[in-house]
């Protein structure tokens, strides 16, 4: 997510537009006996997943529940579509059959490392393809190429053991921001994670993580002094910047290339500043220049304690027929201190002006309408994240980018639900780490662009995957402008039409190195799913 996905930070700030939370969702494992039903077997591709060429299908051994029951650890789960509570463990936030969901055969629920281990062994004795989930946030469109095969449920690997000097804590690889982030602060402690509780720790920190806090922490991946990783033959390592050293490097940025992560160990720091205060000022469209001229001033020095984000959604209260803009600024520390920041833009005498309010590092989430109970956690019959990342914003490019925003409303109203977040974190921290020590390339970007595309309806699902692309895509290279030459985009919030130039970095020697890992750690692409690294 990660901000909030395979941090996807959707929804925030609707409180402070006007609209209300949805219903909430599970939180937590559920509760399912494993069945020796005797079902259809599934079938899938098998292939080498570097090929672009496809091989025989071949089925699921019909034995496959009551084997892996017996390799597995007696608290693991195994799971066929025959089995009652099956369909709840497919569930994804998009549910885009067409474009970027994943289907299974079954689903093992590892209890241990060893249990995920046996899996990935078991799976490619029998050439299963596999993806491990936890948040199941991700619109890779990619993703919709797994059908029929396994899927690695990691959510039940919720170690979290606390050092003794306080400094740090191994998280399990299945923790979710809102198992981490009420922990930590009962302990005084807090860290960056991605910003939707309802996102997995461990998703968004490996393609970089970007979090409130980054400014004066650095990223997600920052935060990781070692991890266990479970490689494509099923073989169990750790890594640090001692051991394992080029796989290390490789999990920061591009994680998702090279295993499954059953734990890290992870930086914590003493919450010396737990108070924050913000405020949400909101604008018609006619002002959008006169915002993003202002936006560009405040972040040319920006505080590390400081965080502007903006908001376009359509609010018919508001605008019937115009998308509006809400720009919100956060600060780390007391309201006392953070007029100055708020100032810029309650001088533009906005339409609607929030009253300052504050809160703590765990309180963001409910002010930024983040909690897993909030629309922004809840599974969306359609659902496409459109990413870029930039240095500033061209505001040329952002009005005819907004113009498509609106035009595309108009034109569909089944995707009037639709919105675009433009994200403006702080980066010193970020920056503070050596540009090369790790595989995260987009160090020097302090915008992140996340256009939603989605709707409610699944009548014209297909038809609406379809608008929603092609929207989509307009809107997103509409914001670039003129002057971007080389386009990058967040990894987490990539769709699949993104060079691995643009995810990965330019850097012919970057380009190589991860080319190379793809080659010693997964040769035969068993990791190749999401945004995946061609060997």
């Amino acid at each position: 997510m990660l901000s909030c996905t395979r941090s996807l930070i959707w929804g925030g700030l609707l409180a402070l537009a006007g609209l209300t939370a949805a219903s909430p969702v599970a939180n937590g494992p559920l509760p399912i006996a494993i069945r020796h039903t005797p079902s259809s077997p599934s079938s899938f591709e098998h292939r080498d997943y570097n090929s672009s060429s496809l091989s025989t299908v071949v089925p699921l051994p019909p034995t496959i529940q009551q084997d892996l029951a017996t390799l597995l650890s007696p608290s693991a789960l195994v799971l066929l579509p025959s089995s009652p509570s099956f369909t709840q463990y497919t569930h994804r936030w998009s549910l885009n059959t067409h474009t970027n969901s994943p289907s299974y055969g079954v689903i093992v629920i590892p209890a241990s490392e060893r249990d995920v281990s046996l899996t990935i062994q078991y799976a490619n004795t029998h050439s299963i393809p596999f993806l491990a989930t936890t948040g199941t946030h991700g619109t890779w469109q990619g993703l919709s190429q797994l059908q029929g095969g396994m899927a690695i449920w990691t959510r039940n690997l919720t170690k979290m053991e606390f050092a003794a000097d306080g400094h740090s804590a191994t998280l399990g690889g299945g923790l979710r921001g809102n198992d981490v982030i009420p922990a930590l602060w009962a302990r005084g402690k807090q860290t960056t994670t991605g910003s939707c509780r309802c996102v997995s720790l461990l998703g968004p920190a490996l393609g970089g993580g970007h979090g409130w806090l980054q400014g004066q922490y650095g990223l997600g991946a920052d935060q990781i002094l070692s991890a266990r990783v479970v490689l494509a033959n099923g073989t169990a390592v750790k890594t640090s910047n001692t051991e394992n050293s080029d796989l290390f490097w490789a999990l920061r940025g591009a994680g998702h290339n090279f295993g499954v992560v059953t734990e890290v160990e992870y930086k914590l720091y003493d919450a010396v500043r737990p108070e924050w205060s913000y405020q949400s000022f909101t604008f018609t469209q006619d002002r959008l220049e006169e915002v993003y001229r202002v936006h560009n001033a405040v972040m040319r020095n920006q505080s590390q304690y400081v965080v502007y984000w903006s908001l376009w959604r359509l609010v018919p209260e508001v605008d019937p027929v115009n998308p509006i803009l809400v720009s919100t600024v956060y600060y780390n520390g007391p309201a006392s201190e953070a007029a100055s920041y708020f100032a810029p833009f309650a001088a533009l005498s906005p339409l609607q002006t929030t009253p300052v309010q504050t809160t703590d590092y765990p309180g963001l989430a409910a002010a930024a309408q983040f909690r897993v109970t909030d629309w922004a956690c809840q599974p969306k019959a359609g659902a496409t994240v459109y990413g870029m990342d930039v240095d500033s914003y061209d505001v040329k490019g952002l009005r005819k980018s907004y113009n498509a925003f609106r035009d595309m409303i108009r034109a569909e109203p089944a995707l009037s639900l639709s919105m675009a977040y433009l994200e403006g974190y702080s980066l010193q921290a970020v920056q503070a780490v050596p540009y090369e020590s790790t595989a995260f390339a987009l160090r020097d970007r302090k915008l992140l662009y996340g256009f939603l595309v989605t709707y409610e309806e699944t009548e014209r699902n297909k038809t609406l995957d379809a608008q929603a692309q092609k929207w989509g895509e307009k809107i997103r290279d509409a914001a670039y402008g003129d002057k971007v030459k080389q386009k990058s985009v967040y990894v987490n919030y990539a769709k699949g039409s993104e060079s691995l130039q643009a995810m990965y970095g330019y850097e012919g020697w970057r380009q190589e190195r991860l080319k190379m890992l793809k080659r010693k750690y997964d040769p035969k692409g068993k990791f190749s799913f999401y945004a995946p690294i061609k060997a």
